[in-house]
Order: C-alpha cells, then structure tokens, then sequence
C-alpha cells in the first residue's frame, strides 16, 4: 500500500530533516555529559583517597623508631599472608585455567565456569569463619599430614589419568572421573590421620600463615582463574591448530604454543592474585590470631596492614601519633596494590596487542 505522498513530502523536508539532526546532535551531546561526567566523578572519588592521605599526614613530622618497628612488622606479616595464599591460588587458578580453555570438555565448562563464579560471590567472612572455627583446630595437629596430601593426593590422580584415562582424556572429562577418586584418596588420609595425630610438625598457634593462606587462596583463585583463562582465550585459535597440524599433542600444543603466547596474562593473573590478597581484611583478621609477630615462619601467627586499619582506627585519638601510623600503613597499602594492579593492566595490555598484531599478520 502506497504512502500518502503529502507524508513524505513533509519527511523529506529541509526543515523537518534540519529539525531531526539538531535534535540526534542533542541526545548525543547529553549521552557524553553524563558519561563525562560520571567519569570526573570516578576519578575524583580515586584522586581524593590519596590527596586525604597525603594531606592527613602533613605537616611531616617523622615518627619515633618504635612506630616504624610496627610497620615493618605489619608489612612483614601482609607479604607473609599474601605469599601464602599466591602459593595456593596462583597454581590452581592456572592450572583449571589451562584445563578449561584447552582440554575441558563444552559440556563441562559450563559448569565449572558458573562454580567458580560463584565461589567468588561468597562474603569473606564466611570463609574466615570456617577457616577459624572448624579448620584450625584440625590443622594444629595436622600440619604433616596437609603436607602429605599436597604431595600424595597429585601423585596418585596423575598415576590414575596415565593408568586409566586414555579414553576420557581426549574427550575433556576425565577431571570428572577422577573426582571420587579425589575425594576417596583425601578421605583415607585424613582418617589415617584422625586415630595417628601427628607431632613432627607442630605450629605455635592453630591460626597462622598458613591457615590464612588455604582460607585466602581459596578466595583469591576464582580471580586468577579468570584473568588466566581470558589470556588462554585470547590467543588465537589457528596457532593451536597449526600445531595440531604438525602432529602435536594436546600438551605440547599447550606448552610450546599456548602458554608462550599467553604468559603476560599469566603474569598478570598472578599480580592481580597477589593484589586481592594483600588488601583482604576479614580472612586474615579471623584466621591470622592477630598475633605482632615478625618474621616469614607460616606456621607462627601474624598481623597484616589491613588488620590493623581494621581494629586500631576506631581506637585511635585523630591527632595521635598512632592515628597517623595507621593512616601511613593504608597510604602504603593503597600504593602496592595500585602499582601491582597498574603493573598487571600493562601487562594484559600488552598480550592484547601482541596477540592483535600477530592475527593481523
């Protein structure tokens, strides 16, 4: 059916087309006000916190010895809890990284992507809860024996996956297969354990380092294992397929061509790791004891940075020296875990390009 033509003449109008462009040049002049503005509003907010800091402390007056004793102790004790839980979130991460994205069956991914996911939404607190109400009694007594399961329990999977798994190996879901396996081997351990309480190594307190760095690795891995996974994901897909091509294997694919190309993310899911786990406060406030003790023993207790913020602001006078201690330990805080998340960016920044720079080639 045809038009009335008067409505056309008047679309097609000079006014009416005049009346339309000034009026697109206005809805979009508006859309980048408010994202302006939201952006200033961003920035500010991140500005400000340095600028009250900075400004809290000045005049510069020094501070006696005794305050920079505690610092390093409090340093001493954040880096101790973050080396920790790097050591049990970096090579988890990664490695269900390198599973999902070069071995895992689709099926399967779909559901261990969603189960990390939601790992990373549970609050904190619940896990310092468990790691300080049911795990630390256990570990005291048991330290040898995690010790063991670290060893054993990856021995005996990897002894399994050679043995039996020939045929679900290919097909991405012999993780799967080997879960009760798992869980069996942990088992039996853990009871051996149970009637044998073993006294080779004995911690000074049942919360220390190490127990904050299982709580805190568990919560940090399901953000290595996403940073590491878009790294994997990011490096085409032809270069694996060349490989494929030229008769290699699934694991000599991964480590000749994949984890090459991708190891700045690699890099970079490991500093963001170890940027989540330095500014974490409720894990290490409940697991660590809050014991001021220097040192790197993991098996003595600790005071992190952000522990102390936690309990001493509160308490403290605002013209106080101890007030403007702790307001040096959050300037120091903010400014490691900017400069290693600035460092991770860069680095993730530039795989981008690499990896855009060889597709282009």
């Amino acid at each position: 059916m045809l038009g009335n033509p008067a409505t056309c003449e008047s679309l097609l109008s000079p006014d009416f087309v005049r009346a339309a462009a000034r009026s697109r040049l206005r809805r979009g002049r508006l859309r980048a006000l408010l994202v302006n503005t939201g952006t200033a509003i961003a920035l500010t907010g991140l500005l400000a916190i340095p600028l009250f800091l900075l400004g809290s402390l000045l005049p510069w007056t020094g501070f006696p010895a005794t305050i920079w004793h505690r610092f390093d102790m409090l340093l001493a004790g954040t880096l101790r809890a973050a080396a920790c839980a790097v050591l049990v979130a970096v090579p988890l991460g990664i490695a269900t990284a390198m599973f999902t994205a070069h071995f895992c069956a689709p099926r399967l991914r779909a559901w261990i992507k969603p189960a990390l996911e939601i790992l990373e939404a549970v609050p904190t607190v619940v896990l310092g809860l468990i790691a300080a109400a049911t795990l630390a009694p256990w570990l005291k007594t048991h330290v040898a024996t995690v010790l063991a399961l670290i060893v054993a329990v990856p021995a005996v999977l990897l002894a399994a996956g050679f043995a039996f798994g020939s045929r679900v190996r290919g097909e991405g879901w012999l993780p799967l297969w080997l879960l009760p396996l798992l869980i069996a081997g942990a088992a039996v351990g853990v009871a051996i354990a149970a009637h044998r309480p073993s006294a080779a190594i004995v911690p000074a307190s049942p919360w220390n380092a190490m127990l904050v760095g299982l709580a805190l690795g568990l919560a940090a891995l399901p953000l290595v294992f996403s940073i590491a996974e878009d790294a994997l994901f990011l490096v085409p897909r032809v270069q694996t397929q060349a490989a494929f091509a030229l008769g290699a294997t699934r694991w000599q694919a991964l480590t000749s061509v994949l984890l090459p190309a991708a190891g700045s993310g690699l890099v970079a899911a490991a500093l963001l790791g170890l940027s989540r786990c330095l500014g974490e406060t409720m894990i290490v406030l409940m697991a660590s004891g809050n014991t001021p003790i220097a040192g790197f023993d993991p098996l003595v207790g600790l005071r992190s940075i952000s522990a102390d913020l936690a309990l001493g602001m509160p308490e403290t006078a605002p013209t106080s020296e101890a007030y403007r201690s702790l307001l040096l330990a959050a300037l120091a805080l903010l400014v490691l875990t900017v400069l290693l998340g600035s460092i991770a960016d860069f680095v993730r920044e530039r795989l981008r390009r690499r990896l855009h720079a060889d597709g282009h080639a």
